[in-house]
């Protein structure tokens, strides 16, 4: 079963997506924002953090490049989940700062397939 770990400051953003991917299978724990995140993730050991890039105290890439540090060279996968502009995300990806994104704005049923496929892929 994978693991993933949501890090959202909206509580009803996590939740949907919380039981979105319970309900297929997957293992979830929510942070409700930056803080308190790099214990969530020594204690969960999950396999992706999906990121809301706009929480207050730490902007979203600069929160994965620190969770990337303390992965304890475990290769996690990074995801961001936001309704930040969609060619600002793709630029991200293609900088190597996350491995996809996925809009807010999308259907959630969309998200597990997503995720499915970065564990899938070469």
């Amino acid at each position: 079963m994978r693991k993933v770990l949501v890090v959202e400051d909206s509580g009803f953003d996590g939740r949907l997506v919380e039981l979105v991917l319970c309900s297929h299978g997957w293992q979830v724990q929510t942070c409700g924002g930056p803080f308190g995140v790099l214990n969530k993730l020594k204690e969960f050991e999950p396999d992706v953090i999906l990121l809301d890039l706009e929480m207050p105290g730490l902007y979203g890439y600069s929160l994965a490049s620190l969770l990337k540090e303390h992965a304890g060279g475990r290769d996690v996968k990074m995801v961001s989940f936001s309704a930040v502009d969609e060619r600002l995300q793709k630029e991200y990806v293609d900088k190597g700062m996350f491995d996809g994104y996925f809009m807010k704005s999308h259907d959630l049923y969309g998200l597990k397939e997503m995720l499915d496929e970065l564990f899938d892929a070469p």
